[in-house]
């Protein structure tokens, strides 16, 4: 089985993911081994912390390319903290969607919800960007109201959780967060998240074969690999513009 790992911290001294070009190349390395043939690069973009954006990714990810081994294809994004002047930010390309693609990975504060978020997804879509939600079984008030995630779904977001999640690496109450947002049909990916090749690892394999288990083939193929491939696809679209 192959797989996209569109949501990854592989990015060497940007973030809290990697700190130097051999710990990527590590990194690199596992997801290979793991089936993972392209990665999309997504380092934190937080105001006051990690003070990323476009130009500076890309660019770290151009270098990095030439220290991988072959196997993996690394595309560029970004793992974005919501702020008020979003939008305006990504039409100015300081803040990049998903290679171009117009996928645009959204996180939320972890103790909080921004005012009006249904009206932001809303603003984002006709826009034509496409928020993809960041681990939601994570956030501690989406976990306890999936109704929300219904909602903001509804509006036009999707929602991408962790695989570790699902396989219980951060814990039994989160994995059975993960499990009831799969019944009810709430998870559009699923991702690495990796940070690291011990603690946040880029695989997907395991929590793949657990979602086949329990949910069945066509749920697994739906959330690790066709929503991706449209991902990819919309990368290459616009590249071919």
């Amino acid at each position: 089985m192959s797989f996209i790992d569109i949501h990854c911290h592989i990015l060497p001294g940007i973030d809290d993911g990697p700190g130097a070009v051999q710990d990527s190349v590590a990194m690199a390395k596992m997801a290979i081994d793991d089936g993972i043939t392209h990665m999309f690069a997504t380092p934190h973009i937080l105001d006051g912390l990690y003070r990323n954006g476009t130009a500076v990714i890309k660019e770290t990810c151009e270098k990095l390319k030439g220290s991988l081994p072959n196997g993996l294809q690394l595309l560029y994004g970004a793992d974005v903290r919501i702020c008020h002047n979003l939008l305006e930010r990504i039409e100015n390309e300081d803040i990049p969607t998903l290679n171009g693609s117009g996928y645009l990975l959204l996180e939320f504060p972890s103790l909080a919800l921004p005012p009006r978020l249904e009206d932001l997804i809303l603003e984002l879509r006709q826009h034509k960007v496409i928020p993809i939600i960041t681990h939601p079984e994570r956030h501690l008030l989406l976990a306890r109201r999936p109704a929300l995630l219904r909602r903001l779904r509804e509006c036009g977001a999707m929602s991408q959780i962790t695989a570790q999640s699902i396989t219980g690496g951060f814990g039994r109450e989160i994995r059975n967060v993960s499990y009831a947002l799969l019944r009810m049909g709430l998870v559009d990916f699923v991702a690495s998240d990796g940070h690291d090749v011990r603690m946040r690892p880029p695989q997907l394999s395991e929590a793949f074969r657990e979602v086949v288990s329990l949910f069945g083939e066509e749920t697994a193929m739906r959330i690790f690999v066709r929503n991706q491939e449209e991902i990819l696809d919309a990368v290459y679209s616009c590249s071919a513009r």
